[in-house]
Parts: C-alpha cells; sequence; structure tokens
C-alpha cells in the first residue's frame, strides 16, 4: 500500500501552470487558462496589473508589522520595538486555524487577488463541482529569505518572524484550500519556491538541511491537514532529496533546463515515487523559446527525461504511473502572445499526450 494515497485522485497524465502571467485583464487570463487547462485551471499572478499581486507581496495580508510601499516598490517587516503583543495575536489565529477554524483572517483580499476572485466567481457560475483546481502560494523558505527586516536583514535570520513568515504562507495556502475545496472536489496546492535553487551555495550557507526540511514539512502538513495535495515548484537546480524527506506529494523541476539533475537522486526518487509521490514536468519553456517549439517537441523532452532516469535506476512504470506537465516556470515575463502560445501548446498536450506516447 502506497503512503501517499492522495494523489491517487489525480489523472494519469494532468497538464496545468505555474501561476503567474502578464496580463492586465483578470477576465482575458482567466479565459486563456480555462481554455487551455480545462483539467487543472490556475488562478492567475497579475503583477503587471497590479504590484500587490508581486509574489512577496501578495500573500502578505494580516501579517504583523509587515510593511509595504507600493510607490517604492519596498516591503519589509518592521521589528522595531516591542513586537510581542502583535505575534501573540498572530499564533493565537494561527492555533485556532490549525484546529480547523476558518482563516478568512489570512485571506487574500481582491486587490492583492484578482486572479483569485475572477476564477472563484467563474467557478461559482458554473453547473458543478470540478474535478481539480491547482492553486499556488510563495514558499516559507523564499519569502522568508528574500523578504527583510527593517535593516534589510533577511526576516529567516529573525528568531521571531521567521516562524510569522513561515506559518503565515502555510495560513495562506489553508485560505487558498477554503476558497477552492468547496468549488473543485480536490485541490492542488504548489508552493513556489525559487530560492531553493541557491541552496548550497554561499548565500544558503547558515540554512541548514533541517532548516529546509522543517520549513517545508510544516506548511505542507497544513495543507494535508484541510484535504488538499500540496506541491513544490522550483525553477532551478536544487538539493532534489531534501523535498523528497519532506511530506510533500508533487515536486514540479524545470524539465527544460535542468533535465539531468534529478538522475543523481535516483535512489531517493524511486522510494518517493514507491509512495505514491509524483513528479510535475515543466517541460514547456516560459522563454522566447517557446516561439519555435511545438507539443510534439516537448512529448520528445519528457520522453527522453523518461529514459534517462530509467537508465539511472528508476523504474519506468513508478514514471509513468502519473505524471503532471506544465510550464518551466511562470508566464510573467513573457509578451502575452508568447504566453498564449504556452498555453496553446499546453492545451494540445492536454488533447495528444499520453502514457502510451512516453513508453514508445
Amino acid at each position: 500500500m502506497k503512503d501517499f494515497r492522495d494523489t491517487e485522485v489525480l489523472p494519469s497524465v494532468l497538464v496545468t501552470a505555474v501561476g503567474s502571467l502578464p496580463h492586465t485583464d483578470p477576465d482575458q487570463a482567466i479565459e486563456l487558462i480555462l481554455n487551455s487547462l480545462p483539467a487543472a485551471p490556475h488562478p492567475p499572478q497579475l503583477s503587471r496589473m497590479d504590484p500587490r499581486e508581486q509574489m512577496w507581496i501578495q500573500f502578505t495580508e494580516g501579517l504583523p508589522r509587515f510593511t509595504v510601499d507600493l510607490e517604492q516598490l519596498s516591503y519589509y517587516f518592521d521589528t522595531a520595538g516591542d513586537p510581542v503583543s502583535v505575534i501573540e495575536e498572530f499564533y493565537s489565529a494561527y492555533m485556532e486555524i490549525t484546529e480547523g477554524a476558518s482563516a478568512q483572517a489570512f485571506g487574500v483580499g481582491r486587490e492583492y487577488g484578482r486572479g483569485i476572485h475572477r476564477l472563484r466567481e467563474v467557478f461559482q457560475g458554473g453547473s458543478g463541482k470540478r474535478a481539480l483546481a491547482k492553486v499556488q502560494v510563495t514558499g516559507p523558505l523564499s519569502f522568508a529569505l528574500t523578504v527583510t527586516d527593517e535593516n534589510r536583514r533577511p526576516i529567516f535570520y529573525h528568531p521571531l518572524f521567521r516562524d510569522v513568515a513561515v506559518k503565515g504562507m502555510g495560513l495562506k495556502a489553508v485560505w487558498l484550500v477554503e476558497q477552492f475545496k468547496t468549488l473543485a472536489e480536490n485541490v492542488i496546492v504548489f508552493f513556489d519556491e525559487p530560492s531553493l535553487s541557491a541552496y548550497g551555495s554561499s548565500a544558503f550557507l547558515s540554512v541548514s538541511k533541517a532548516d529546509v526540511i522543517e520549513s517545508l514539512s510544516e506548511v505542507v502538513s497544513m495543507v494535508l491537514d484541510r484535504g488538499a495535495i500540496p506541491g513544490v515548484h522550483c525553477c532551478g537546480n536544487t538539493d532534489w532529496g531534501i523535498l523528497m524527506e519532506t511530506p510533500v506529494r508533487i515536486i514540479n523541476f524545470d524539465a527544460v533546463d535542468f533535465l539531468d539533475s534529478l538522475a543523481i537522486y535516483a535512489a531517493p526518487l524511486k522510494k518517493f515515487l514507491a509512495r505514491g509521490g509524483c513528479l510535475a514536468w515543466g517541460a514547456v519553456p516560459n522563454t522566447e523559446r517557446i516561439e519555435h517549439e511545438t507539443a510534439a517537441d516537448v512529448i520528445r523532452r519528457i520522453r527522453g527525461g523518461v529514459e534517462s532516469l530509467a537508465h539511472a535506476g528508476v523504474d519506468r512504470d513508478l514514471l509513468l504511473e502519473r505524471l503532471i506537465v506544465t510550464p518551466a516556470c511562470g508566464c510573467a515575463g513573457l509578451t502575452v502572445a508568447q504566453a498564449e502560445r504556452v498555453y496553446g501548446t499546453l492545451s494540445d498536450l492536454g488533447a495528444e499526450l499520453t502514457i502510451d506516447a512516453l513508453r514508445t
């Protein structure tokens, strides 16, 4: 019996996306998503429309002492003075939510998440529950290592606010699950962790393996407790074995530029997949390269990756038992036309990609 029984609800092949788009019209973005990803639509992050949808700001409402200046696009935790009382209030709310109370106090308001709210409204106007929805939130490590205190020191190194930052991202994930669980039978939550690509470098010297596992395990467990399926997205190379030591169900990796990076983790990957874990192949380019690629190119890329991992000792049947495909990362850096081509390729994959096509 597999440990991760919750992933059994996923189809054998699933096509979805990372989240960000270059659009400035939420309805245009959502129309593209629904037309291209009917099996696993996601709310768009639209930072070009409003800087409050930028990943370091979007999930910060309700966090104690978080300060943002939209004109200067600066943001930080104000740790000066005595913050104990506001942190105690935060912890009190956190405890109630982890015991089953609503996470509405940590919701994303419409001004911070027009894409989230518009997608919910579209879902509500439908004829019934959708089978699946995919949402995303900033990962706790990347958030804590990027957002600083008032002295520009990463909040990760503050004894009190680091925990606030980590738990805060977990609370935002719980709120997202609450919003979409009533509208979809199953919800996937990706924690976006771009900073993990620096793990092992000088920028990460004071971040231990235990820090990574503890932070991710905490937020992943919060998602699992609400009946959703947690994943981690990292758009660079990292120590993939560490992620496999957490209870995360889905690992989303960049299969365009770092396809070979998983091969050295063949042994833990085989165990991860045997437990019911899934790989989400970021096999669709999210750069100008998309202008010269088709779904057939992506299928060949995944097929080659499967062959490489099988050669390294990973069971081919486990690799192909359940497979998710996404772009390598978000599409906010593209033009609208290029983003539409990315999503057009995803749509083609949804129609053309089969497990049998990857076996040949």
